[in-house]
């Protein structure tokens, strides 16, 4: 009995010592992934420094006749409203000028004034805008046809308000509160249209849920590169030759207690690669840009214990996911192929790659179900923070895979003897 667990002592010095051997080319590759994710997040982080794309809609303005005094007063209100003058530039051109413009495609839009404009709004005539949108409209075009619909839809409401209270004060014999109901219903109006806080609340939406890009990418990026790094870790998880598999076996090391070994070893490696990945985090925040830096890490204010507790489920389940992939292949560029496949295409399944809100229902449902999807979370809830009861079901859920993804690698490599011992 004691023969047999100081055999079992041995052997997994023995794996022990042949990982630390395997370090030195394994660390060139891991520092190679490494340096090509780095040059990507700074193209990221770059292109997110630039200003975004804006929607701006250029419109042309003609007015029948000689422009008064109240309608050049109306037009300038309109273009110095902030949600108008956001989107909309309004040039001032003739009739014949502004449909030559909108031919050759230099206006998304004209609006024909009709003469006494403002006079007939106020005096109850009405006179009709007209506005003229190109065939082959585009976004701009279609972003200001909304707009004057929606204003036409008001005005529409408005004179019914109007109308209304007209017939009814006419129909009692209230003549003489109409003025008032009319000021009422005009102080409504107004207050409706322009003070929209009164009416409505902001709410932020993010596709990528209570963190910030950054932060989404940087735990889906973390997931994605220990994942990878798994490639590079066939040497050291490699299923024995059959030979020195069945020795060990008459010296009391069974195929468990081979594959635990192989399993520990893979951790520390793992546990290694995510140690460089966080130095190169935390240098990045302290050297990098000031406000990429205070923009990546909020902070969740959660205790050491919890947090390393976090780090290990993740260290576990990623070791056991690549021992699995391996197990499955049973060589060396079947590890590898297999590895970036199941990295890639589990990522972006679990909305790693693009937002899970804009993947197909079907899509999401699976990814819910991987284990991807729950380590993107736990790494999110180290840089965010999270709910105590969350983080706690996260790592309930991670040793779950753990197990499953262990006990399989074993099966595998029990049910396929020897086979696959390729270098």
């Amino acid at each position: 009995m004691v023969n047999k667990l100081q055999n079992k002592l041995q052997y997994l010095s023995m794996e022990i010592k042949k990982t630390v051997k395997l370090l030195p080319p394994m660390l060139l590759q891991i520092i190679l992934l490494l340096s090509l994710t780095a040059m990507a997040v700074f193209g990221g982080i770059r292109s997110m420094g630039r200003e975004s794309l804006a929607v701006r809609v250029e419109i042309a303005v003609a007015v029948q006749e000689d422009m008064t005094a109240m309608t050049e007063m109306a037009l300038q209100y309109v273009e110095n409203i902030e949600s108008v003058s956001q989107y909309c530039h309004f040039r001032q051109t003739t009739e014949q000028e502004g449909f030559a413009l909108l031919e050759k495609g230099e206006v998304s839009a004209l609006v024909l004034l009709p003469p006494g404009l403002l006079e007939g709004i106020m005096n109850g005539v009405n006179p009709v805008v007209e506005i003229y949108f190109p065939k082959n409209a585009g976004l701009e075009a279609l972003l200001f046809r909304e707009m004057t619909e929606s204003g036409e839809g008001l005005l529409r409401v408005a004179q019914a308000q109007i109308y209304a209270a007209g017939d009814t004060a006419r129909a009692f014999g209230l003549t003489e509160q109409l003025s008032q109901m009319e000021a009422g219903i005009d102080s409504y109006n107004l207050a409706f249209a322009l003070d929209r806080l009164a009416l409505y609340h902001n709410e932020k939406v993010s596709a990528f849920g209570s963190v910030n890009v950054l932060q989404f990418y940087l735990a889906s990026g973390s997931i994605l590169f220990l994942l990878l790094a798994g490639m590079a870790m066939y040497p050291v998880v490699r299923r024995e030759p059959p030979v020195f598999c069945r020795q060990l076996e008459r010296a009391g090391t069974g195929k468990i207690w081979q594959g635990f070994c192989q399993w520990i070893c893979g951790m520390l490696c793992v546990g290694l690669f995510a140690g460089i990945l966080w130095l190169s985090v935390r240098m990045f925040v302290r050297f990098g840009p000031q406000e990429a830096a205070d923009y990546l890490v909020t902070g969740g204010g959660y205790p050491g214990s919890v947090r390393m507790e976090l780090a290990a489920a993740i260290i576990m389940t990623v070791t056991s996911l690549i021992y699995l992939v391996h197990s499955l292949a049973g060589s060396r560029t079947g590890g590898i192929l297999l590895v970036f496949v199941f990295s890639v295409v589990m990522v972006y399944l679990s909305g790693g790659l693009v937002p899970a809100m804009f993947l197909p229902q079907a899509v999401r449902t699976v990814g819910a179900w991987l284990p991807t999807t729950w380590l993107m979370r736990a790494v999110s809830g180290l840089l965010a923070g999270r709910g105590v009861m969350e983080m706690e079901a996260c790592m309930a859920v991670l040793c779950c895979y753990t197990i499953v993804c262990g006990t399989a690698a074993c099966l595998v490599r029990g049910g396929g003897g020897g086979r696959g011992t390729g270098h």
